[in-house]
């Protein structure tokens, strides 16, 4: 029987991921939440308070987001690494455990951030790359299945993934949702990893929590699969 592996991954660090962490709950799935704690795109009240995300860690991971939540890859080799390594001391001092997962902010991220990923003690770097179905051989650039959000730039990608059959496309396109419960089936069937992640806070913006419940409640429940966070992964 192939080994199938589902697991989950959200980032910023928005107060709203307390609701998402309910919904994991209630699925009893597990999930990866990236924090930036000193996230400049919010405010601060719109943040997850320290008290808060001590009570998360202790159900699901935590992983590092930098401090401020810049594009590492558009910023300078110094501020990078200062932002990599605060990030990690700041979680684990309030945690009190170790940090291991990090994920680069927007995606951004050059060779040398990856080395100083590596060279900070984390084990796992997530990236923004989509419509990956098996364990990656790269840790430090982790892809990802499905992002919980329709992007223009993956209609071609879509498009091989359904076949090139038009009304599967267009669904597809137009319901992520549905479009993850298809590559999901896909690597029930011939194993591999589904990895789904995305942004509370966008979720609640684009009204989009009853697509996600679906998704979840679609690849939940399986005696067969194996239900990781991020860092479990490696």
């Amino acid at each position: 029987m192939p080994k199938v592996i589902v697991t989950t991954s959200w980032d910023d660090g928005h107060k709203l991921d307390l609701k998402l962490a309910e919904l994991l709950r209630k699925y009893d799935l597990k999930g990866t939440f990236y924090v930036a704690p000193e996230n400049r795109e919010f405010k601060r009240e719109d943040l997850l308070s320290d008290f808060q995300l001590r009570k998360l860690s202790q159900e699901f991971e935590i992983g590092a987001h930098t401090m401020t939540h810049p594009r590492l890859g558009k910023i300078s080799a110094a501020k990078a690494d200062k932002e990599i390594r605060e990030s990690k001391e700041y979680l684990e001092k309030l945690l009190e455990k170790p940090v291991t997962s990090f994920c680069y902010p927007g995606g951004s991220y050059t060779f040398l951030n990856v080395q100083q990923v590596k060279k900070h003690g984390f084990t796992l770097a997530r990236t923004i790359d989509r419509f990956s179905m098996n364990l990656s051989d790269t840790p430090l650039e982790l892809p990802t299945s499905i992002h919980t959000y329709s992007h223009r730039s993956d209609a071609v990608k879509i498009a091989r993934f359904a076949n090139l059959d038009p009304e599967k496309t267009a669904i597809y396109y137009k319901h992520w949702e549905i479009l993850g419960m298809a590559m999901f089936d896909k690597i029930k069937e011939e194993g591999g990893v589904f990895h789904v992640w995305g942004h509370s806070w966008e979720i609640e913006e684009c009204q989009f929590w009853e697509r996600l419940e679906k998704l979840f409640a679609h690849i939940s429940g399986y005696g067969d699969v194996e239900y990781l966070t991020n860092g479990e992964l490696v």
